[in-house]
């Protein structure tokens, strides 16, 4: 249809009284018996669409087009099931769509249609049928629930683990975008909510992430193209790797938001005597796991190769939220990251991408993560007494304040440690965040730099605080002491100087 009739036809939608519209006209060739006739409805409700969804799409909705679509979902031609498929996905762009729940009626059709779909060598097919899938679970408002049966929630999850075992890779990644979608508090089962299924889904989804990035790191393209082909490969498992990861958070949330609600704890029908394995205890220990195992070692690869900003920021979101989804193991999984140098790491995140005002989202979840694990690692801490309540208290006011303003090398970090010049404020406060992360670090066995030059560092702040006749924090105080009695030499021994500025400053 060239543009000048298609023009023409959009005009007839708003024809003159007593006339039949072209919705009307064009549903009449819909609920034909000629399969030629429901195709050519089909492209032509598509290509008014496109011409002008947001004028044209009320019409077609309020004409109930969008009811004998899902019905035509059931049909056995590739054709026109391709083609309502792609209708319903350009009629999903209009609010007026979801309100009128046509989503609620023609989900099962979705659903079963795609499960029918999967089985046929029609890749194209496949891919337009999840698209439509993933545009109806991402924008189904929250207060009209889709899935109306667990039967029909179980069904969509078995369809998307079907889709993301695909060989095809276009299938995968389309499947893995529906699944995040699909990991959403209102789109699960009233309780008892199926967590073994949800981790089957889960599995489904990292295991073709970790084989589609060990494809791609076994192949070694050759020729003048290899260059071209090595950075195209490393593109595309970026974004599989992206999506699988926004997937995996949308686990994180969804358990963080059933810890609020009783019902959802555990499965009220299991036998007392049975072991618990549908409980949303068993599901956030698998997501701590599944991360330490598969999504720590997937983004350490990767990032040996490219680093990227948003995968970083959705990467350090979900480490930030295993310390609330499994709350007896937050310092545990602390200590586990710093000793595998994750405050090396995120410092040269911040760095690299967050100074001035760039990335400030990244910045935000840089500092979140690292306050939380910087008060886990003092909560429970290797070498020096546990804290008092009020000693915790201000070094989390501390370190929330501190941390977002850290943005610098450690070798500025250091720099500015030994800054003998007058500090206050914020000043202060960065100076005392850049003192616990190096000892923090180094505690963990993450030096990551020189013992000499962090020795001569916090002496110099030392020197400065009483210069300025200043009493630091007492953690601060106790870390600085700690780093000074483990960075000198075994021979030698403290300046004399150093020596009365502590007794001084004590």
């Amino acid at each position: 249809m060239n543009k000048v009739a298609l023009g023409e036809s959009a005009k007839n939608i708003e024809g003159p009284p007593g006339d039949p519209s072209l919705p009307l006209v064009l549903k009449k060739l819909l609920l034909s018996r000629d399969e030629t006739l429901q195709v050519a409805s089909a492209h032509c409700i598509t290509a008014v669409l496109v011409y002008s969804p947001e004028k044209y799409a009320p019409a077609f909705i309020h004409a109930d087009i969008p009811e004998f679509l899902f019905e035509h979902l059931s049909s056995s031609s590739e054709v026109l099931v391709w083609s309502s498929y792609n209708c319903l996905t350009l009629l999903a762009e209009e609010p007026l769509f979801f309100s009128k729940c046509h989503t609620v009626y023609g989900i099962e059709a979705v659903v079963r249609s795609l499960q029918a779909s999967l089985k046929m060598n029609n890749t194209e097919l496949h891919k337009q049928g999840l698209l439509l899938f993933t545009e109806i679970l991402t924008r189904q408002p929250e207060e009209i629930k889709l899935f109306t049966s667990p039967a029909m929630c179980r069904d969509a999850g078995c369809a998307l683990r079907e889709a993301v075992s695909s060989p095809v890779l276009e299938v995968a990644a389309e499947a893995v975008k529906a699944t995040s979608a699909f990991l959403r508090k209102d789109h699960q089962s009233a309780p008892p909510v199926r967590y073994g299924e949800l981790r089957a889904l889960l599995e489904a989804v990292l295991n073709r992430c970790a084989e589609f990035s060990q494809t791609c790191l076994n192949r070694r393209p050759l020729g003048h193209a290899s260059s071209r082909d090595s950075e195209k490969a490393i593109l595309q498992r970026g974004k599989f790797l992206l999506s699988t990861l926004e997937g995996f958070r949308s686990a994180c949330r969804l358990a963080i938001e059933f810890q609020s609600e009783p019902s959802a704890q555990e499965n009220p029908f299991t036998a007392p005597s049975a072991e618990k394995k549908d409980t949303l205890e068993a599901f956030s220990e698998f997501l701590l796991s599944a991360c330490d195992s598969m999504c720590i070692p997937m983004v350490m690869r990767h990032l040996e190769q490219t680093t990227q900003p948003a995968l970083m920021e959705v990467f350090l979101s979900i480490l930030h939220s295993l310390f609330v989804i499994v709350p007896h193991m937050k310092e545990k999984f602390s200590k586990k990251l710093a000793a595998s140098s994750f405050i090396r790491l995120t410092l040269e995140l911040k760095a690299r991408f967050c100074s001035g005002l760039s990335h400030s989202a990244l910045n935000q979840v840089c500092s979140s993560f690292l306050y939380c694990m910087c008060l886990n690692l003092l909560s429970a801490p290797e070498k020096t007494g546990p804290p008092s309540e009020e000693e915790l208290s201000t070094v989390s006011e501390l370190l929330q304040h501190g941390l977002p303003q850290i943005s610098s090398r450690s070798p500025e970090n250091l720099a500015f440690l030994s800054d003998r010049q007058y500090m206050e404020g914020a000043a202060r406060q960065r100076q005392h965040c850049i003192l616990l992360l190096f000892y923090l670090a180094y505690i963990h066995e993450d030096r990551f730099v020189s013992e000499a030059d962090l020795f001569e560092a916090v002496q110099s702040f030392l020197l400065s605080l009483q210069d300025q006749d200043e009493c630091p924090p007492l953690a601060v105080f106790k870390a600085s002491i700690y780093v000074l009695a483990v960075c000198q030499d075994k021979d030698s021994v403290l300046h004399e100087q150093l020596h009365s500025s502590l007794i001084s400053i004590s």
